[in-house]
């Protein structure tokens, strides 16, 4: 029999990949509660072998509950180490499957291994004879992979006051190398509403005043205020435009479609909606007011009204802001062990990180799950080799959070020393 080249002694490993098989085996697709709840309760279980108090809370959610799991040490109290999940998945289960070092199964990668690799992290301190930091809080949401009410309310409650954040979302690969999160994008949400003056297209053209036409145009310039690499983007999302029958009594107005009815007319109305995404709230403000700048100059120029409605804004998270530090820290735990991580600084989805309390003040590490490839589709599969890499590293850096200071921008949190701790060992 072929001697294992994990990084984890073998009845650890094979603990946890028989623990991911069971996960996947539970359909808990976004709004499947049963199925998140068994999800939530198996991992509880599992946390409780390791001194965590484990609590599902029924959280209220559009007219029901939803269940958060949450996980807490001894000392979790205004200062925790919170580390955050979801349980919920894209699609429905379907039975997983393994070739190989790939594990193929529905939430296999995003993001059942995220928990696995945790239990496997605290089961390896086990085995050293350490425990995990006192502090330790782990929260698991309900709804990340849909609206994400609940996932958004639980970040913010629970990260107010953290001394870090760790993420068990997963990484990703890049060639030989995986990646740490430390940098996503925020977001702004608009709406621009235009109004023309309708005409007889054959009788009175050039008396008319296209709302379309105009919408066309806002839309090609705000497409180019968009730059490639660190600049800001502009997406257009949708472009509704035509007669005010149509525009503003949909669904009824879709009866018009493939139709000749109302062709004749130069359209009205308009109404565009879309987001613009940003690595910083300046950068963000910035490219939104250029928006409102065209939008006026357009209702001057094409001689329609232009309103610019600016919804919901979601912050970034600042690469090198107050968790650069940990971050570097745990490039250098993951070199130490043979592997090398490289830094996305620059991505684009929204998650956990982007609703934390005060994102540029506490200190993150996002993207700490192990990579695979498929992700929302039935495809989706973990690389079962890394993640035993990122249970080790885990580990190793649950252990260094015990003992150290981790600096934030209000000034130091330390972490309380865990008594018969023997500080990191291998």
């Amino acid at each position: 029999m072929a001697r294992s080249t994990s990084p984890l002694p073998d009845p650890i490993r094979e603990r946890a990949e028989a623990l991911l098989t069971e996960l996947c085996t539970i359909s808990s697709a976004t709004g499947e509660n049963e199925g998140v709840r068994r999800v939530a309760a198996r991992l509880a279980r599992e946390f409780s072998r390791h001194g965590l108090r484990c609590e599902i809370r029924e959280v209220p959610d559009n007219g029901s509950t939803s269940p958060v799991l949450v996980a807490s040490g001894p000392r979790a109290g205004r200062h925790p180490l919170l580390l955050l999940g979801h349980l919920d998945t894209v699609l429905p289960a379907c039975p997983p499957s393994r070739t190989g070092e790939r594990l193929v199964g529905t939430g296999a990668l995003d993001m059942k291994a995220g928990f696995v690799m945790l239990v496997a992290a605290l089961d390896l301190l086990a085995q050293r004879g350490e425990r995990p930091p006192l502090d330790l809080l782990v929260v698991a949401v309900p709804d990340e992979e849909a609206e994400g009410r609940v996932s958004e309310m639980a970040a913010r409650h629970f990260s107010s006051g953290a001394r870090a954040v760790l993420v068990l979302e997963p990484g990703e690969r890049r060639g030989s190398r995986e990646t740490l999160v430390v940098g996503r994008r925020g977001l702004t949400e608009w709406r621009l509403e235009l109004t023309g003056r309708a005409a007889h297209s054959g009788l009175a053209f050039w008396e008319g005043r296209s709302a379309l036409l105009a919408a066309a145009e806002w839309c090609g310039q705000a497409h180019r205020l968009s730059r490639p690499g660190r600049g800001a983007t502009v997406n257009m999302a949708r472009l509704l435009a035509g007669t005010h029958d149509f525009v503003d009594a949909l669904p009824a107005g879709a009866r018009l479609l493939g139709t000749s009815s109302q062709r004749n007319v130069v359209p009205d109305r308009a109404i565009v909606e879309g987001e613009t995404r940003f690595l910083s709230l300046a950068q963000g403000s910035r490219i939104v007011a250029r928006l409102a700048q065209l939008a006026d100059r357009l209702s001057q120029r094409r001689g329609v009204t232009a309103t610019l409605n600016i919804g919901t804004t979601i912050q970034p998270v600042d690469p090198c802001g107050a968790g650069a530090e940990l971050v570097q820290r745990t490039v250098e735990l993951a070199a130490a062990r043979g592997f090398e991580l490289e830094i996305e600084d620059d991505r684009g989805g929204v998650s956990f990180p982007n609703f934390l309390a005060e994102p540029s003040r506490i200190p993150v590490v996002d993207g700490l799950g192990p990579v695979g490839g498929g992700m929302h589709t039935r495809e989706e599969f973990v690389d079962l080799a890394s993640l035993a890499r990122r249970s080790l590293l885990l580990a190793d850096l649950l252990s260094f959070l015990c003992d150290h200071l981790v600096p934030t921008k209000k000034g130091p949190h330390r972490a309380r020393p865990r008594p018969g701790g023997r500080g990191k060992g291998g």
